[in-house]
């Protein structure tokens, strides 16, 4: 073979190489390690087939649209016929952070309670986000809004440093993911590229056939 056609060829197997090793990670779904849902909030059978992950802040107005527009139809379609199971995770980006954590660890705290109590509030919470920059605030709806819930022992919970890092340890594990935006939707460990309505089912749609 003529040596200026070889390195020709080389040259340009070389080119392909370099491309491919840079283009192909952009056509790759973006896949999230696994996720330990051990203590999460969850939403649906344990047995199902489907695991769609929510990572939101009650305080982000994307994240109050998600849960008055998107997840009532997702729970209809795909949760209530025991074919996807919600987690909530918290992830506090709403400036002031401080009073982000401080409404995620009242949803924490309800949840330690009892996790039926914490979805019965999570959508009157997000219904009357305007109000939850006052930290008692989000204290009195959630009383109001999961009954049965013990006021004593929420108080306890929200003065324990512990009820704090569980929320810090949902966002460590948002970076671990390099979940940066909320509401963020991962389905069967496969970030969804927007938490649109159309999007989240075309993802659960396709994790139900795999």
């Amino acid at each position: 073979m003529n040596p200026q056609r070889l390195t020709l060829i080389t040259v340009i197997l070389a080119v392909l190489v370099v491309a491919g090793v840079l283009i192909a990670p952009r056509l790759r779904p973006t896949t999230a390690a696994s996720i330990d849902l051990a203590g999460q909030p969850l939403l649906g059978s344990p047995s199902a087939a489907v695991t769609m992950v929510v990572f939101e802040d009650f305080r982000c107005p994307g994240c109050q649209s998600f849960e008055l527009n998107v997840m009532p139809d997702i729970r209809r379609d795909y949760v209530e016929d025991g074919r996807v199971q919600v987690a909530y995770f918290n992830l506090p980006v709403v400036a002031p952070v401080t009073a982000s954590e401080h409404v995620a660890r009242v949803g924490e705290c309800v949840f330690q309670q009892s996790n039926d109590a914490f979805w019965e509030m999570k959508t009157p919470l997000y219904r009357a986000q305007q109000q939850l920059g006052d930290a008692r605030r989000a204290v009195e709806l959630a009383l109001t809004y999961a009954p049965g819930i013990d006021a004593g022992a929420l108080d306890a919970c929200l003065a324990d440093p512990s009820s704090l890092q569980a929320v810090r340890d949902d966002a460590s594990l948002a970076v671990r993911l390099e979940v940066r935006a909320t509401p963020t939707v991962i389905v069967n460990g496969v970030k969804v590229d927007s938490p649109a309505a159309s999007a989240v089912r075309a993802a659960l749609d396709a994790a139900l056939r795999d």
